[in-house]
């Protein structure tokens, strides 16, 4: 393989990649054939199974592409980890509804995995893993806060941080509602959440010292 043709086949890569985001995310992971996505991508069809072998493949790496390449590392990126537990936590779930205003697709995307894993165990354990990647980039950040609390209390605090991430893409497409939910009701939430955090520390720490 010559120097030219390495980026070549990563340009050709991205371009589909992006044109399967754009077609799954426009009419479903079903209605999108690999003729459609070559054809969108500018490229042979075999070259889609050359790079990702099956749909589902392709089906995975674009949503693991959007879900944690350029949702969620582009949203740690951005966080400010110097000011306050419910600033950096508003701080990520705003990112959250401006990036599925600037990605509409997403949310016909990311509900197609859901579905079609429903009924396919191998979608279902790359679902699995693609959550549990998320998972643990929120604990990185859960870490950073230095919250009073467990492993285990953080890794449900992940978990919750997860549903609401969920929650705002399901509550996404832009024919319902532009904008899922107003910075003070996100802002709102989050302060419910710590909240209940710093009452059961409080709470606890009591029962110690009991």
């Amino acid at each position: 393989m010559t120097k030219t043709q390495a980026p070549n086949q990563d340009e050709r890569r991205s371009a589909i990649m992006q044109a399967a985001f754009m077609l799954f995310g426009q009419v479903g992971y079903a209605k999108a054939t690999m003729k459609d996505i070559a054809a969108k991508a500018g490229v042979a069809q075999g070259l889609i199974g050359y790079h990702f072998s099956t749909k589902e493949t392709l089906l995975v790496e674009v949503v693991r592409e959007w879900m944690i390449n350029k949702g969620m590392k582009e949203a740690f990126a951005r966080l400010d980890l110097h000011v306050s537990p419910a600033e950096i936590l508003q701080q990520g779930l705003l990112h959250v509804v401006e990036f599925r205003k600037e990605n509409p697709e997403w949310f016909t995307l990311l509900i197609s995995l859901w579905t079609e894993s429903v009924n396919n165990e191998k979608l279902a354990k790359e679902l699995l893993e693609l959550y549990k990647e998320m998972k643990s980039g929120i604990m990185e950040v859960i870490d950073r806060m230095e919250l009073q609390l467990e492993k285990s209390e953080k890794e449900t605090l992940a978990s919750l941080i997860q549903a609401v991430f969920d929650g705002l893409a399901l509550q996404a497409p832009v024919l319902l509602s532009p904008e899922p939910l107003s910075r003070e009701q996100v802002s709102r939430g989050i302060g419910w959440m710590l909240e209940g955090i710093r009452s059961a520390t409080q709470k606890k720490g009591e029962s110690n010292h009991e």
